[in-house]
């Protein structure tokens, strides 16, 4: 070991062991290597200032090297001969990186980016749909974030929402306004916590004043006129396969598809009439614990569709008669499994099934169609429903909104009166919807088939 105030070199740093006590040794002009038991070696400075002697720490060899260790040194007396204290300096250094790296944190976090994905988190819970939220991150990631992702959210205006989607409000008019109206929601979010003006940048009539293009009103879901009603579900019947039978009771129950693609059959009781009760979180509409459950009468039509698809699924043979009993053996089962049985068909599967109905030779349109000549869709078939009630039994018109599961629109008067859900009302207008789409003759065979126990 070196003797103190004799200068150091690497040779004699890599011979130092560790003893049972931390010892020094000096490298001459104040600057001392600290070794402790532990093996550690730790570069020292002693300095004084102010008539004080202070040891200023430089870093860990070999980390810090000799060369880098004597330089440090040098600085450090350097500091000191000019009246500075080069600790309380360094201390400072390091408080101002501290401050920098969270300014800088603090400015990704309120990034147009950072706000929107804090935004989603916070809906999440909210949504009904699992996949809303990827809808939402894919829908801003690909249009909104190119050009205001990395924007503080404080400075995004109507001159960057209008770069943000000016590609896609004419091409792809329906994401157009998704996109806008999402913007929006992301911005009301940062301006609720204080992180913007409570302005409206992303309002899009402020923006057609800004230069942003009117666009047409937005048009239906195109729908199959009822008239043809039976003979479509003549061709579904030919189609193969569950999401075919899925469609079917869709369409007769006139729900939404997602209701359909998550029905059980624990939801489905045979008791005084077949019944299917869909819980309020799985409907359409606010919070969950805003939504009634909505009832459904299952008509001899639907519980036909309901016996095909337990056959189907289970490889089991059912009956009209056997089917309660069997339900109540699948439990929580998915009435309509996609191929991995715990999961739901995909949103796509129905609309797949009726774009395979509607494949045709180039130039000729397609068979199933709307009256404007568009291909008509799964959703389309609720407003078929309520065109037909209108054309052929108008009287039943409250009956129709309610086997929609449409709200009361007077909330604040009489609607919030008024929560029967006529269902007994419903009960024969459904079985009347079910007649027209199958045909007299065909529901009179259902009907009969359900009475003899005919295995389907």
């Amino acid at each position: 070991m070196k003797r103190p105030g004799k200068a150091l070199d690497v040779k004699t740093l890599e011979a130092l062991k560790p003893g049972p006590k931390p010892y020094r040794v000096s490298d001459g002009g104040g600057l001392l290597l600290d070794v402790r038991p532990t093996g550690a070696k730790v570069w020292l400075c002693r300095l004084t200032v102010d008539g004080k002697r202070r040891d200023m720490g430089l870093g860990s060899y070999p980390r810090v090297t000799l060369a880098d260790a004597r330089r440090a040194a040098q600085e450090a007396r350097r500091l000191v001969t000019v009246g500075n204290d080069p600790i309380i300096r360094r201390e400072a250094a390091t408080v101002a990186r501290k401050a920098a790296r969270q300014a800088d944190e603090t400015a990704k976090a309120r990034t147009f980016a950072a706000m929107a994905e804090a935004c989603i988190v916070a809906q999440a819970p909210g949504w009904k749909n699992a996949r809303t939220d990827d809808l939402w991150r894919t829908s801003l990631k690909n249009y909104a974030f190119p050009v205001l992702g990395d924007m503080p959210v404080a400075e995004v205006d109507r001159a960057a929402v209008l770069r943000a989607i000016d590609g896609v409000w004419t091409s792809r008019p329906a994401t157009g306004r998704k996109v806008l109206r999402r913007i929006g929601t992301v911005l009301r979010y940062a301006a609720a916590h204080g992180f913007r003006a409570n302005d409206n940048p992303a309002d899009a009539r402020m923006l057609r004043h800004a230069g942003l293009s009117a666009l047409p009103g937005g048009r239906n879901q195109p729908s199959l006129p009822w008239a043809k009603a039976p003979a479509f579900m003549k061709a579904l019947d030919l189609m193969p396969g569950l999401a075919p039978l899925a469609l079917r009771f869709c369409i007769l129950t006139v729900v939404r598809s997602g209701e359909v693609r998550g029905a059980r059959w624990s939801e489905i009781s045979f008791e005084g009439g077949a019944t299917w009760t869909i819980p309020g979180e799985r409907m359409k509409g606010k919070k969950s614990a805003e939504v009634q459950p909505h009832r459904v009468p299952l008509t001899p039509a639907a519980v036909a569709v309901l016996v095909r698809a337990y056959s189907h699924v289970t490889g089991t043979p059912a009956t009209a008669e056997t089917l309660p009993k069997l339900a109540m053996l699948r439990s929580d089962a998915l009435v309509f499994p996609s191929a991995k049985p715990l999961k739901p068909f995909s949103d796509m599967a129905l609309s797949a099934v009726m774009r395979r109905m509607n494949e045709h030779p180039e130039g000729k349109l397609a068979p199933w169609r709307d009256a404007d000549g568009r291909d008509a869709v799964p959703h389309g078939w609720r407003a078929t429903f309520r065109t037909w009630v209108d054309d052929t039994c108008p009287e039943n018109a409250e009956a129709a909104e309610r086997a929609l599961a449409h709200e009361v629109a007077d909330r604040g008067n009489t609607g919030s009166y008024r929560r029967s859900d006529v269902f007994e009302r419903r009960r024969p207008l459904m079985e009347s919807w079910a007649g027209h789409c199958l045909g007299s003759a065909e529901k009179v065979a259902t009907r009969k088939a359900g009475q003899r126990g005919r295995t389907l």
